[in-house]
């Protein structure tokens, strides 16, 4: 499996991963399977990153966002966790390519991720709330084990899919959540560099 580093230093999985097998438009460039308002998302994902310390990215999913957070963030310890060992796998790939040493991927879940609680300085969860069936009514409690695994001071950061927009682009997920889901979280701030389709947010652990 080919992974390309393209002019601007992010890491692209090519066209032969076939991650992307629906009717989505590439980005620009021949090594780029990411549809250019995933990358968008992707690249302000990032700068709400924290620049050192653990970084859990629960729900990895193939790691295109976790490697090129280890990649632009090298003072991070970035873990990957996601249910699926063949996704992980693609994940190590880029690993094995690249040589990010400050990298892994683990089998995990959002309830049991394998990380001691506590001890890290940002959790991503991206486009996977809203990715389980009926979880409106324990989405308080799944928040919650995310927030247990930061040290006071950490950032989570949150997306999940615009209801509206991305049900016009055919991506509607599982649960419809909405930002108003998440009203709980008093001291969310709203992300205005997220491109259409999703909705990116973010709490600071006190």
């Amino acid at each position: 499996m080919a992974i390309q580093e393209v002019k601007d230093g992010w890491l692209y999985l090519d066209r032969g991963t076939m991650i992307w097998q629906k009717n989505a438009t590439a980005a620009q460039g021949v090594f780029q399977p990411i549809h250019w308002v995933a990358l968008s998302r992707m690249q302000a994902t990032l700068r709400l990153a924290p620049y050192d310390g653990r970084i859990a990215d629960i729900g990895c999913g193939h790691g295109v966002v976790t490697v090129n957070l280890a990649w632009k963030k090298p003072r991070t310890e970035v873990i990957g966790v996601d249910p699926e060992e063949q996704r992980l796998e693609v994940g190590r790939q880029i690993l094995n390519e690249h040589g990010l040493p400050n990298c892994k991927f683990q089998k995990g879940t959002l309830e049991a991720p394998g990380i001691e609680p506590g001890t890290c300085t940002g959790v991503l969860c991206t486009e996977v709330l809203d990715h389980i069936p009926e979880v409106r009514e324990h989405l308080r409690e799944k928040v919650d084990k995310l927030l247990e695994l930061l040290k006071p001071g950490g950032r989570l950061i949150l997306s999940i899919f615009d209801t509206e927009g991305s049900t016009d682009a055919g991506l509607a997920p599982p649960t419809a959540l909405t930002l108003a889901d998440f009203d709980f979280l008093k001291t969310k701030v709203i992300d205005r560099n997220c491109p259409r389709w999703w909705y990116l947010f973010y709490v600071d652990k006190r």
